[in-house]
């Protein structure tokens, strides 16, 4: 009894939560030149936090100090399959709330703020990730108490949540990781260290690529995750909704710097939406989970009752390792 008492103890505290995590997303599939390779198929999904049905995938990292900023929650752990692509490829991210559907809400619309792809050799290393695209803010709003126009809300979840890249011209093959990021800013007025209940929203999510070819270009030194962003960058601190305010304490900021590192040169200047074909798999994730991890502690449970408890740490490796494949 005690152990069926504690899970339902974390199931009234996982529903608190989730009542206010309506809004988060997370990348549901990838297409190759417009080709699905599948639901969740070499994406690395963060845990849930939380038991069935209460808890979620799909919510942000907010600490900047955290190894999760790094891939999110589970993040080392490697997915038994890999894309495989070729320089040129178009990769089109299908990123989602609820399910795979025209009719899903993708990111709440209060969710303003940037996008941008990672990439790194896999395993990843000290200043490894080097940008390969990034949207941001890219028109005013219409009116003078309008937030403007982003690419979280005004682009990729006006698009069904589609964000496009294409893999760099010449890259030399081998196995990378993907990391394609959104950012909220929708509490962002003040950062996560100074006040832990506000702070801006960070859904980085990865996927495992094998580039294949002859190509010859390596990847020039990039940034770290953790350590990228700042607690005091511009673009990582901002007011989305100072515009909207009746009345301030200062001017209101009109342009917007996107965090992290400059586009790299040898990324394609232009990523054009290609025409997709059918989806492949579930339109929606698991109704049910036997684990979940919250503040690096995993539970797990059978049949409603509560089995044991267990800590985890991130364990990147340094060298790369085949997934192993699924039976």
């Amino acid at each position: 009894m005690k152990l069926q008492r504690s899970l339902a103890a974390v199931a009234a505290v996982a529903t608190a939560l989730v009542e206010v995590a309506q809004a988060h997303c997370y990348i549901y599939s990838v297409y190759v030149n417009g080709v699905d390779t599948g639901t969740f198929q070499g994406i690395r999904t963060p845990a849930y936090n939380g038991p069935a049905p209460y808890g979620y995938a799909n919510g942000p990292v907010k600490d900047l100090d955290s190894i999760d900023m790094r891939c999110n929650v589970l993040g080392d752990h490697q997915v038994p399959h890999t894309i495989q692509v070729k320089p040129g490829d178009n990769l089109t991210m299908d990123w989602h709330h609820d399910a795979r559907t025209a009719t899903d809400d993708v990111i709440a619309s209060s969710h303003h703020g940037p996008a941008m792809v990672y990439l790194s050799p896999d395993p990843p290393a000290e200043n490894s990730f080097v940008k390969i695209w990034e949207e941001g803010k890219f028109a005013e709003g219409a009116g003078a108490l309008a937030p403007g126009k982003w690419a979280t809300t005004a682009d990729i979840a006006a698009n069904n949540g589609k964000m496009n890249v294409r893999v760099p011209q010449g890259l030399k093959a081998g196995f990378y990781l993907l990391r394609a990021e959104m950012i909220g800013l929708h509490e962002a007025d003040v950062s996560y260290q100074k006040n832990p209940i506000r702070g801006a929203q960070f859904y980085p999510n990865c996927i495992q690529l094998e580039v294949l070819g002859d190509g010859e270009v390596e990847l020039p030194e990039g940034v770290s995750f953790p350590g990228a962003y700042k607690w005091d960058d511009p673009g990582v601190v901002y007011d989305v909704y100072c515009s909207t305010k009746t009345t301030t304490t200062a001017p209101c900021t009109t342009t917007y710097q996107i965090p992290g590192p400059t586009v790299w040169s040898g990324a394609w200047p232009a990523t054009p939406s290609v025409e997709l074909g059918p989806m492949t798999g579930a339109t929606r994730a698991a109704a049910t989970w036997d684990t979940w991890i919250v503040k690096s502690v995993v539970t797990s449970a059978s049949a409603g009752k509560v089995l044991g408890t267990s800590t985890y740490q991130a364990q990147w490796s340094s060298t790369y390792h085949a997934p192993t494949p699924t039976a």
